[in-house]
């Protein structure tokens, strides 16, 4: 029998018409609604190398998003930045590791996830079906839009240089300098879509 490749298994899913005016006025409607970004040093998890911070701040629908955020301790230079998404079954971890690496590190919990969940919360696993039939209302429509607004965040920090975020978040904004998935990803990419890169 002949192995498959990856060209035999393409979508037969046509886009939508109006996908790209949906998402527009989604993204419009996010970018109307203040970030009112939160940020709450961490020392019990802040080392000599790493600092930690919890970050807060404000999506579509008005949900409060947590995030963890980490940076290199006394850096005085931009770095480059990077974000993560959590995978279906797991919440945001705090990425240390990252900011050893040299990099701005935000671990986002998009609603629904742990630390995320006080305003919407339909439980595991409801929370990929919930108001599914809907598009205005389906819960991922808010997911995607979540890590969305941590690019904001990340553009918003000084010591921030370019973020790096996962395919999905990156195909709504061009503002990512990439959004590939890399060839040898690092250990810690925490999502089959996520990707990174050096500082150009």
């Amino acid at each position: 029998m002949p192995k498959a490749v990856s060209t035999d298994y393409q979508s037969r899913v046509r886009k939508p018409d109006d996908f790209d005016a949906f998402w527009e006025d989604v993204l419009r409607q996010a970018a109307a609604i203040p970030l009112e970004a939160e940020v709450v040093p961490d020392p019990l998890r802040t080392s000599n190398d790493v600092e930690v911070f919890e970050v807060f701040y404000t999506s579509l629908d008005h949900v409060r998003v947590a995030s963890w955020y980490c940076r290199p301790a006394r850096q005085a230079e931009p770095a480059p930045a990077i974000m993560l998404l959590p995978g279906y079954q797991m919440d945001p971890p705090i990425p240390k590791e990252w900011a050893r690496k040299g990099y701005i590190a935000l671990s986002v919990a998009p609603r629904g996830k742990l630390r995320s969940n006080r305003q919407f919360n339909p439980g595991y696993p409801n929370l990929l079906t919930h108001n599914i039939v809907d598009r205005h209302t389906y819960a991922y429509r808010g997911f995607y839009v979540d890590a969305w607004r941590g690019i904001d965040f990340l553009l918003s920090a000084p010591e921030s240089a370019s973020p790096v975020v996962a395919r999905a978040v990156a195909s709504l904004s061009r503002r990512p300098r990439c959004g590939q998935r890399c060839a040898r990803r690092p250990p810690g990419c925490l999502t089959s879509a996520a990707s990174w890169m050096p500082s150009s």
